[in-house]
């Protein structure tokens, strides 16, 4: 059996409202006019420090110089309600259910903040049957595409290869890094085009991953 290791917005879970929410607050809190969820969906995938960044970038730049203060303001803002807006994609609960019954181990390898990523996986009820969890807060300064955000979700799990589910550049390029094969579900919030990032297989449906995973582990046995 594997180890599955998934991201966890974009590709278990759209978010973006909720992150929307919270950065408007910090906006509107700064006298400043509020984005669609659009831009906000732009700025995922590299971390809470750089989605606080480009979002003050995007609309005058950082007040004082210094974004310890609003980050540490998004921050509390998105941990007083990460749920609210954010819903599981179709199909995920099923999907992850049927993972575990075939015998994989599941973990959650995301950048978001530990107790935020923590309270939606809960939450929605993937937790179970997902029982691993890295999470931005995990290793200090480490973030993906760093291999050792794999290898630490990983080593929560029972052994096993390992496959990595995700839905963005950063995912794939965080599967390369570790060596290990890439589902890229491609509902989530890429920018770039299916055929620029590297993979074993790609969805849109999440019914489709169990079927997946088990080409995939079929494909990497030894003839």
């Amino acid at each position: 059996m594997a180890r599955i290791l998934f991201d966890l917005d974009g590709t278990l879970v759209h978010s973006t409202p909720t992150l929307a929410a919270a950065g408007n607050a910090l906006l509107v809190a700064l006298g400043r006019a509020p984005v669609d969820v659009a831009t906000v969906t732009g700025f995922v995938g590299h971390g809470v420090r750089a989605l606080v960044e480009r979002l003050l970038g995007h609309s005058g730049g950082i007040p004082g110089g210094d974004v310890e203060p609003h980050l540490a303001r998004f921050r509390a803002l998105y941990a007083a309600d990460p749920l609210t807006g954010t819903e599981a994609y179709p199909g995920v609960g099923a999907a992850l259910a049927a993972l575990a019954a075939d015998g994989h181990g599941l973990a959650v390898c995301t950048q978001k903040p530990n107790d935020p990523a923590l309270a939606i996986l809960r939450g929605r009820a993937l937790m179970p049957p997902v029982t691993g969890f890295t999470g931005g807060d995990s290793l200090p300064g480490v973030l993906k595409p760093d291999p050792r955000m794999v290898a630490h979700a990983a080593d929560q799990l029972a052994p096993g290869p390992v496959v990595y589910v995700g839905d963005s550049e950063t995912d794939a390029a965080t599967a390369a890094a570790a060596g290990v094969p890439f589902l890229l579900y491609t509902e989530g919030y890429r920018r770039a085009p299916v055929e620029s990032l590297p993979h074993a297989a790609r969805f849109s449906d999440h019914a489709a991953l169990p079927g997946l995973v088990a080409e995939v582990l079929g494909a990497a046995e030894p003839a």
